[in-house]
């Protein structure tokens, strides 16, 4: 007898008294999910200690599986689906946690899916009662010239996430290759990253449903209706996939670029098939859709190049010499590090205000990305401390008030106006 054929009795589809032990083991994965499910967040560290705290729940699921197949074999009841689940959920936590020792998080989730679903299969088809009994499940959907059963549902989607862990470990090991070309521009490299993510994983999806045998030819139904719905309900999100690779295509922008966007002031962080990172001053993370920067007006500070000229209005006194004004604002900005001396920076006399006579200095600098308002307020503050040493006088709005005093003698003033 095999060893493993103690785990799976045999399941007769006639008997509906084994259905209360799948909803027995759906309730009590409910509760343990919504109890002891710990924090999904991702982190970059993984381990077994993070693994089992964000699936504290399948340990325990393994012991309560355990212990009802064992109490219940004192008794005349059968619980084959009881031991079954306590083999899979026993199967399914040591495969997460030794898996978890692998350090990158997607390596160790995918191996961790492949591992479970190869060996879950094995486990599944010990007896052949029990594919007998998920064969009787079907849907009505065809998969070649059979019914979609419940087994071809597991064996379709064993092969699915094989072939796409396959398609996807490609396409990333294609893409780190393509990130060390220094020939292609960061935009270029985005496109074909994309490109060749989904080639792989739309080839992935073709073998795993033809491996097992699923007709595609059934899906052409599905295929109209997911029309329909990109049609209606879905523009937006393929309005910002097709404008995402027009943005790539036509390298209008690209990772750090120095970007302005309605107020949104910031390099651009990545690029996503929806929507493109951008990163402000404050460490604000913007997502904004790839459809806005098609269709609105975007500034890219850096497009063609990575300079920029900055302008300064200052006002002085009118008794003040412009000449010396202009010398002193020139050789402020010429001070600053971030400055770049060619062109160098220019101050003109712009025009005589009310109060003020109107001035502007205009400097360059090179690094966009890391501020405009810091290099302008060194460059204000510089332009103080100077005016401050040569006693240059920096108006400010007044106003002068007269009062006139009434020196008429009383007895001229209109009646009523005295005391």
């Amino acid at each position: 007898m095999n060893a493993l054929q103690w785990l799976c009795p045999t399941v007769q589809a006639a008997r509906p008294e084994n259905w209360w032990q799948v909803v027995t083991i759906a309730v009590a994965w409910l509760i343990l999910y919504a109890t002891c499910r710990g924090s999904n967040e991702k982190t970059e560290s993984y381990n077994p200690a993070i693994w089992l705290k964000q699936n504290a729940e399948l340990p325990l699921l393994a012991a309560l599986m355990l212990i009802l197949a064992a109490g219940f074999s004192f008794t005349d009841i059968s619980v084959p689906v009881f031991r079954v689940a306590a083999t899979l959920f026993s199967l399914w936590t040591v495969i997460g946690l030794l898996t978890s020792l692998i350090k990158d998080r997607f390596w160790a989730e995918s191996t961790s899916l492949a591992l479970f679903l190869l060996t879950a299969s094995v486990v599944l088809t010990v007896d052949d009662q029990v594919v007998d009994f998920l064969e009787t499940i079907t849907l009505p959907i065809p998969a070649g010239d059979q019914p979609l059963s419940l087994w071809k549902m597991i064996t379709v989607a064993a092969s699915l996430a094989i072939a796409l862990w396959i398609g996807i470990g490609l396409s990333r090991f294609i893409e780190q290759r393509v990130e060390t070309v220094d020939r292609i521009n960061a935009s270029s490299r985005a496109l074909i990253g994309k490109v060749i993510r989904v080639f792989f994983v739309a080839i992935a999806l073709v073998v795993g449903l033809t491996s097992v045998g699923v007709n595609l030819s059934a899906l052409t139904f599905f295929g109209g209706a997911f029309g329909l719905g990109l049609g209606f309900g879905l523009q937006k999100i393929v309005s910002n996939l097709i404008s995402g690779f027009i943005l790539l295509s036509d390298h209008s922008i690209k990772p750090g670029d120095v970007i302005e966007l309605e107020g949104t002031y910031g390099w651009i962080n990545g690029l996503r098939a929806r929507y493109v990172s951008v990163i402000t001053r404050d460490g604000t993370e913007h997502l904004i859709p790839n459809e806005d920067l098609i269709t609105q007006r975007v500034i890219n500070w850096s497009y063609s190049h990575d300079r920029i000229r900055i302008k300064v209005d200052i006002g002085v006194a009118y008794g003040e010499d412009p000449h010396r004004v202009i010398e002193i604002c020139e050789a402020a900005a010429r001070k600053q590090k971030r400055v770049i001396q060619d062109p160098p920076p220019r101050c003109q006399l712009r025009e005589f205000g009310d109060s003020s006579v109107n001035l502007q200095l205009r400097f360059w600098i090179r690094d966009p990305y890391e501020g405009l308002a810091n290099v302008q307020s060194d460059v204000l503050l510089e332009i103080w401390d100077r005016f401050k040493e040569e006693g240059i006088e920096i108006p400010f709005p007044q106003r002068d008030l007269h009062i006139k005093s009434d020196e008429r003698p009383l007895s001229s003033r209109p009646e009523g106006t005295g005391d």
